[in-house]
């Protein structure tokens, strides 16, 4: 009996307790369109993230310009910066702020305002992050707003997510082309300047395009990319979830099974092939597209996402399909490679959750609930196998559109920080809780 209860103890799914709630601005963007806000949107890589024991985020205002703000961590007050020389006129919550750290010259980089058109890109001066206490934090310290990388001016864009390379590099996946007929491209930071590495999904020659759940570098690095397909621009076309990776910083890719298949730039990943599939999820199931990925330290790649349960009908209906649509979390065992499902009794509706890892590679979901307009922490053990997943906290009805999880400080520093926007948009709060 002794060992039984040793057992689910260790198998307990992870407690947070709450450390501090900021206040990151009362000035947010309050547009709303497709049930989100320019501020906390699930494809953010990343809209809030540590370095050097400082934390950023990004978050544009109500009169349209984009503001960074820092603080040192852990509990040091947030400095902002308004840039002012640039102004948006988009409603649009797809025209988000990613920010990307360049471990290799420390210059902080920014990309927004974008959906289906031309890139929004500025950087800072080397150092910003590597000396922070010490770096000027000014406007001053960002370079012009330009809409061309590596020579090549992007005029039809979306979707922009830096990636950080364990080596130093940072590396920049965007999707090019349209919702339901677009590609994946990939850019490499390496100091100074950029450069075009080339296409890595096609989707245009099938007609579709592939939804980024997530990619990232495991502490081997290897880049693990999972997605979603969408065949038209109708949501309910999403289907299925497809993986690959690459042991060479994205020149070449290997399918599940570790065969290569596809190189970037002169024969890419095929965004639907078939041999990619690692999972069967059928159109008009209400799946949604790009909810979140992590790869925990042993290399186990975790993916986030939501659709109907296995036993309810097919519904074409995409809103009302989500009205039902719950949390699922898929999962790969490196050893055997084999994929496993556990579904959860999680709702969002129309809202999507964010997966992160600790250093125990126990799991943490923040994911909200746009009818409830509640947030939650839902939390599962490694011990488990992940499949002890609890609610360890329920907000009050005043959060929406989705929440955004510090990945880094998260996993190095055991501290779960949550960038939450409030309803209605101007009040923006970054949780922090103990794990």
């Amino acid at each position: 009996m002794l060992h039984l209860l040793m057992a689910i103890m260790l198998a307990a799914a992870p407690a947070v307790t709450p450390i501090s709630t900021t206040t990151l601005t009362t000035n947010g963007r309050t547009a709303l369109t497709y049930t989100g806000y320019m501020n906390g949107e699930s494809f953010q890589q990343d809209g809030i993230v540590t370095a050097n024991g400082w934390q950023y985020s990004a978050y544009w205002d109500q009169d349209g310009y984009v503001n960074v703000a820092r603080r040192q961590l852990p509990s040091g007050a947030w400095q902002n910066l308004r840039l002012t020389d640039y102004v948006t006129t988009s409603t649009d919550s797809h025209n988000t702020i990613s920010i990307g750290i360049s471990a290799r010259d420390g210059s902080l980089h920014l990309a927004f305002d974008m959906h289906s058109s031309v890139l929004r890109y500025r950087r800072s001066v080397a150092g910003l992050t590597t000396s922070p206490g010490t770096a000027a934090w000014s406007a001053s310290s960002f370079g012009a707003v330009t809409s061309t990388l590596a020579g090549s001016t992007l005029n039809q864009v979306t979707y922009p997510q830096f990636i950080s390379v364990p080596d130093g590099t940072l590396q920049l996946a965007i999707r090019t082309g349209l919702s339901g007929s677009g590609d994946e491209v990939l850019y490499e930071y390496a100091g100074s300047t950029w450069t075009y590495v080339g296409k890595f999904i096609d989707g245009t020659t099938a007609g579709n395009n592939a939804y980024l759940f997530g990619i990232e570098y495991d502490s081997t690095s290897l880049l693990h990319a999972t997605w979603t397909v969408r065949e038209t621009s109708d949501a309910s076309t999403n289907h299925d979830l497809y993986y690959a990776y690459s042991k060479d910083k994205g020149r070449t890719w290997r399918n599940n099974d570790g065969s290569v298949v596809a190189a970037t730039g002169t024969t890419p990943l095929v965004s639907d092939n078939a041999g990619l599939r690692t999972w069967s999820v059928a159109q008009n199931r209400g799946l949604m597209n790009q909810e979140s990925q992590v790869v925990d330290k042993a290399g186990i790649v975790h993916v986030l996402a939501s659709h109907l349960p296995a036993a309810a009908a097919s519904n074409t209906d995409f809103t009302a399909a989500r009205e039902s649509a719950v949390l699922v979390h898929y999962w790969r065992d490196k050893a055997s490679k084999a994929w496993h499902q556990d579904y959860t009794p999680f709702l969002e509706r129309s809202a999507r959750g964010d997966i992160a890892v600790d250093a125990n590679d126990n799991l943490y979901v923040a994911s909200g609930d746009s009818s409830t307009k509640k947030l939650h922490i839902e939390t599962a053990s490694k011990a488990s196998g992940w499949s002890d997943w609890t609610i360890r906290y329920t907000s009050s009805p005043i959060y929406y559109s989705d929440p955004l999880i510090d990945h880094e400080r998260l996993r190095t520093l055991g501290v779960l920080s949550i960038f939450a926007p409030r309803y209605g948009g101007s009040q923006i709060d970054v949780q922090d809780w103990k794990i």
